[in-house]
């Protein structure tokens, strides 16, 4: 049997009323916060990611786009995540053929402190199974997180949906296809919606530093 294939979508075109700039290009490490989370993904077993933003966000990536990377446009201001999702889903459909056994991981743009190995056991936890989860979500410390993963014969129910309707919806349709993965490596990573919230998070990645002169002791 071979594994079931797992493609994302990384929605990136919101407005940051929040913020009041786009965060998504905030500094983060060495690059910015998206940086940070198409890293994580590229880095990690994912067939295909579809990275949804407006043109002024997509000139810095269309130029010397990876491999594996398709870019596609949002440039509806008043437009929300749900529209990112569902214009990054209709590119893999066109990209891949999917069926409806493959799965679909959605990663929001602002939680930098995703890392590779965290979407590699999401997406082994669904491409493994002989039966891939309908839906299947990360947790931290028993709280539901990102990623999730949703298997294409859900996911397309969004398709007819409106703008207002949330992505957390289709778990509370589907409880009994919801399936999660535990995630014991650190804690849960900060959602950065506010200066406060970008604060937190620079301060945190300043304290996994280890400082001048240090290293790790094996």
């Amino acid at each position: 049997m071979s594994a079931h294939r797992v493609f994302a979508v990384i929605p990136a075109a919101g407005r940051s009323s929040r913020m009041g700039r786009p965060k998504q290009l905030m500094p983060y490490g060495e690059g910015s916060m998206l940086d940070a989370v198409m890293d994580a993904v590229l880095e990690s077993p994912i067939d295909g990611l579809v990275l949804v933003v407006n043109r002024e966000v997509g000139a810095r990536y269309e130029e010397n786009a990876e491999e594996g990377l398709f870019i596609s446009h949002n440039d509806n201001p008043t437009s929300e995540m749900i529209d990112s999702i569902k214009i990054g889903l209709a590119r893999l459909m066109a990209e891949f053929s999917l069926t409806s056994d493959d799965g679909v991981m959605i990663l929001p743009a602002d939680q930098p402190q995703i890392r590779a190995g965290i979407v590699t056991t999401c997406a082994e936890a669904f491409r493994t199974r002989r039966q891939p989860p309908g839906i299947l979500i990360a947790t931290y410390g028993g709280h539901r997180g990102h990623p999730s993963i949703f298997r294409v014969d859900i996911l397309r129910e969004i398709e007819s949906w409106p703008a207002h309707h949330g992505l957390n919806q289709l778990a509370r349709l589907h409880p009994e296809a919801v399936r999660e993965v535990r995630i014991t490596t650190g804690p849960m990573p900060i959602d950065v919606n506010t200066p406060e919230d970008y604060e937190r998070v620079r301060a945190s990645t300043r304290l996994a530093q280890p400082r001048q002169g240090q290293g790790e002791r094996e």
